[in-house]
């Protein structure tokens, strides 16, 4: 709904609020998003930490497994 002003001041005081709601709504679209991706990317882990990382071979000689799945437990103190 649109409003009659009938002096100069009153027009020029609605022009500045349309004008400060358009500049807040822009800085709620802009910013809080802009926020948001600074947020998740702030202090993530470089490329420097991958060059202590290092792949070799395993050892040829690996532990057997010394399960035995045959044998029941019993519990005790039941």
């Amino acid at each position: 709904m649109k409003t009659i002003i009938s002096n100069k001041s009153g027009a020029a005081l609605e022009i500045a609020n349309n004008v400060l709601y358009s500049f807040k709504v822009l800085m709620i679209g802009l910013v809080i998003p802009f926020m948001f991706a600074f947020g998740i990317s702030y202090k993530m882990p470089k490329a420097k930490a991958e060059s202590g990382v290092s792949i070799s071979q395993p050892n040829s000689t690996q532990q057997q497994n010394t399960v035995d799945l045959g044998k029941v437990i019993t519990e005790k103190n039941s």
